[in-house]
């Protein structure tokens, strides 16, 4: 095994055959971690970006906090119900765009995949910003290499989903049940001890002033806001088939709990942070949570820091969410030839590599942009969500209606209901957080669109040149199969020696009667020397010179295959030799002449090119064929 293949195993694990894939399934347990820790992670913002929204109306205005939770926690439970049902109508997975294709047209489909896929790589950036910042709010010196630590999480999320789904499902169970423990107990306690009277109160020296008059546009930012808490609701009914049997039944489980654990965490930390009067600091460097928990569990105590550690564990796992979603996503769109064909691969690990790679590069890129700070990011975040909650529902509108199966009016109704809502909350997130960043995502949904389709363009014109279309076409082929096209082979000469003579001998092989042999020169006492021992072999075959008067070899070379200009059913074919080294990094030693003369002849259409290639670790023990 060579050193990248040993650091490789060492990584990523060994590979897993395609027929253990279904041992690779997630049960319930499993399954919630890693594709519900995004919804679940967000009780560590949402409330903040409730908050933050509400106190530039001062501080009086905070209490309306409670009311927007339970709005969005009212249109979280709608939007389950509503992909309850995706579930249970499309297990082969897909989510948002295979709903919306099938049922609303191709347009509407890759407007809810681009709008998915700009919220997956969001909801990385955030999850991981925003579990630093738990870390900074604990320990502050860690403020100043946010960056860096971000950078470095989203990299072990990576290498943790490369492993395989399932043991990355294994590796953060424990995280994202401990947070549900840990905050579900604040919840618990901080309202037993406010109900018995011993619950801590801040007092603030002075309210905040208001910046703002409290408006129903300012309500709206700020259940806006509060909506970032339902990103990654949708991650379920993308991957319904990573799920044991009975897949639907399973998944639909665990969206429901997902919701449940959800609303509740939500509504209880709002209601605890109005009770307590905590305000949101400016710069984030004290989260809302952090200081509902120190209120309720002692300032610097055990369960204090134990949730802090809980909840960055749980915001890098809300990131995993989007690993387990965006590469399935893409998946499928390259498979329906919208995007490049890699994207279907699956890695030794039975896992979507390439989209796992290309997510991660995606979320860097934001978080040195935005320089890991989660509000700047919250802007962008939840935009494209909503987009793709709408035109999900609505394609489930139609599916009900197309089918009329037992139920289906109400069925019909309850994915129209989700469809108004999310519109509404569309416009609403749309409109408040326009100004703010979230112009970048409605610029960068069609761009990705048009790249899509960009992609299928070219995809349906190498088809058309390469599948046959009929069974007139399929006959030619056959004729062309069955011919002997004639052939003009060019073989160029550095120097004579065995791999030549073997280059030389194929040649000849190909066309018997039509065999250039070619050397590029600049330097005359030099080609004396080769012309010298060309004549010594004593072979009817002339050596023609080509003169490379400014010292180049590819452009004298290619112009020379091109002056050939052979005409119809003819070809040239250039046989290249060349030596291939024992170690990678002893290429960088030679000059790569025939890799780089292959790159240019493989423009020209009429050539073919064959390699010669000769070992040289072969060659020195003798296993070199004569």
């Amino acid at each position: 095994m060579s050193t990248s293949s040993a650091i490789k195993r060492a990584l990523v694990g060994r590979p897993i055959a395609t027929a253990e894939e279904e041992q690779e399934r997630l049960s319930k347990k499993l399954a919630l971690p890693v594709f519900s820790a995004d919804a679940i992670s967000s009780t560590a913002y949402a409330t903040e970006e409730i908050l933050l929204a509400l106190v530039l109306a001062g501080s009086m205005a905070l209490h309306y906090s409670i009311y927007i939770s339970l709005a969005v926690a009212a249109l979280l439970g709608i939007v389950a119900l509503s992909y309850q049902q995706t579930v249970h109508a499309y297990p082969s997975g897909g989510g948002s765009y295979i709903v919306s294709r099938e049922n609303l047209g191709l347009t509407p489909g890759l407007v809810a995949a681009a709008s998915l896929m700009v919220d997956y790589v969001m909801t990385v950036a955030v999850s991981t910003a925003s579990g630093v910042a738990a870390v900074y709010s604990a320990f502050p010196s860690v403020y100043h290499y946010r960056v860096y630590v971000c950078i470095g999480v989203i990299l072990l999320v990576a290498l943790a989903n490369l492993r395989g789904v399932r043991e990355s499902g294994s590796l953060f169970a424990l995280p994202t049940y401990l947070f549900v423990l840990l905050c579900g107990g604040l919840v618990i306690v901080g309202l037993v001890r406010w109900a018995l009277g011993d619950l801590p109160v801040q007092f603030h020296s002075a309210p905040i002033e208001a910046t703002r008059d409290l408006t129903l546009f300012l309500i709206l930012r700020a259940f806006a806001g509060g909506c970032s808490a339902m990103t990654g609701t949708e991650a379920i009914s993308n991957a319904v088939p990573a799920f044991k049997p009975p897949e639907s039944r399973n998944a639909g489980m665990t969206l429901g709990i997902m919701a449940g654990v959800l609303a509740f965490l939500l509504i209880g930390v709002t209601a605890l942070s109005q009770i307590i009067h905590v305000f949101p600091t400016v710069n984030g460097s004290d989260t809302v949570l952090s200081q509902v928990a120190r209120a309720v569990y002692g300032n610097k105590t055990v369960l204090y820091y134990a949730l802090q550690i809980a909840t960055m564990a749980i915001l890098f796992l809300g990131a995993n969410t989007s690993y387990a979603g965006f590469p399935r996503l893409s998946s499928v769109l390259a498979r329906d030839g919208l995007l490049p064909r890699q994207f279907m691969n699956r890695g030794d690990r039975l896992v979507f590599s390439n989209g796992i790679i290309g997510l991660t590069v995606a979320a860097i890129v934001v978080i040195v942009v935005f320089k890991g700070q989660t509000h700047s990011m919250i802007p962008l975040y939840a935009v494209g969500v909503f987009l793709s909650f709408t035109l999900s529902q609505s394609g489930m509108v139609i599916h009900w209606f197309k089918l009329k199966s037992s139920g289906w009016r109400q069925r019909a109704l309850m994915n129209g209901v989700g469809a108004i809502l999310t519109a509404v909350v569309s416009v609403v997130i749309v409109l408040v957080k326009f100004v703010h960043g979230a112009f970048l995502v409605v610029v960068a949904v069609p761009i990705l669109v048009g790249i899509f389709y960009a992609v299928r363009r070219h995809y349906d014109r190498v088809a058309a040149v390469l599948e046959p279309q009929n069974m007139m076409e399929l006959e030619e082929l056959g004729r062309v199969a069955l011919s002997r096209p004639r052939t003009t082979v060019v073989l160029f000469v550095a120097q004579v020696n065995s791999l030549t003579a073997r280059s030389l001998s194929l040649a000849r092989a190909l066309a018997p009667d039509d065999v250039h042999a070619v050397t590029v020169s600049s330097d005359p006492e030099r080609l004396a020397r080769l012309q010298d021992t060309w004549a010594r072999m004593n072979i009817d075959l002339p050596l023609e010179v080509v003169e490379s008067p400014f010292r180049e070899f590819i452009k004298p070379a290619v112009a020379y295959v091109r002056s050939l200009k052979p005409g119809p059913d003819h070809t040239v074919t250039v046989v290249i030799p060349e030596f291939v080294v024992e170690h990678w990094y002893e290429t960088l030693l030679h000059n790569q002449d025939a890799l780089r003369l292959k790159g240019a002849l493989y423009v020209v259409p009429w050539v073919v090119v064959i390699n010669i290639p000769l070992h040289i670790s072969a060659a020195r023990t003798g296993e070199t064929p004569d």
